[in-house]
């Protein structure tokens, strides 16, 4: 990366059907939530300070609330669906609860510790393809939406990215994700990555500015 001025090293850390990185304060994401391959604390300083040697900022992505099985396979709780769930590229999928605090409190604690290891401005949340049909069959998610006046699962991902944004800030990061994310709830200060392309934005790009950092160029 440093021979071709590559200065980010965007690593993905968790998906549907990995969880690849070492966590204290939750040891079941690592230990159930994975085929035993994931970076431990040690290797992931040692990654980031090799790096940052070599002019290269290493920002983090914790998939959520979509691409999340591997969160449940050891925190169940956290899901909107009921699992069980395993390690299995056929396995039940879900997505996370935005509905209940003690989601917000898990997350609290997990950007805490992960936001340590490291030390980049930028936390990547995710954010993309989030199958709403897991909230559509929850009925305390339901009922949830219509007490808050919300309209749609599109309304209820942002009032969850607003709860981890406030998260992020928090622990003195900057909220980075999928275009998905991209809602007029949402402060401008957050950054997007456009997969899909501005066609995807028809209706939102008049009421929510995509802001962008210039110096950022990324490799997964």
């Amino acid at each position: 990366m440093a021979a071709v001025k590559m200065n980010v090293l965007h690593l993905h850390l968790s998906e549907t059907k990995a969880f690849a990185s070492r966590s204290k304060r939750f040891p079941k994401l690592h230990e159930m939530g994975s085929d035993g391959l994931y970076y431990t604390q040690v290797e992931i300083r040692d990654l980031v300070a090799y790096a940052h040697d070599r002019g290269v900022r290493v920002m983090p992505e914790f998939d959520t609330p979509g691409h999340s099985r591997s969160w449940f396979v050891g925190y169940p709780e956290l899901a909107s669906g009921p699992g069980p769930y395993k390690i299995d590229p056929e396995g039940p999928d879900s997505v996370t609860d935005p509905a209940q605090e003690g989601t917000y409190k898990f997350l609290d604690k997990f950007v805490d510790e992960m936001g340590k290891l490291f030390p980049d401005a930028y936390f990547h949340i995710g954010g993309d393809e989030v199958d709403g049909k897991h909230w559509d069959a929850n009925a305390t998610i339901q009922a949830f939406i219509h007490s808050h006046g919300m309209k749609n699962n599109q309304d209820l991902q942002a009032y969850f990215n607003q709860r981890l944004q406030k998260i992020l800030t928090k622990h003195h990061k900057l909220m980075i994700g999928w275009d998905e994310i991209l809602h007029p709830e949402l402060p401008k200060t957050i950054v997007i990555q456009s997969w899909r392309g501005q066609e995807s934005w028809p209706r939102r790009r008049s009421k929510a500015t995509a802001a962008c950092s210039p110096s950022v160029t990324t490799s997964t």
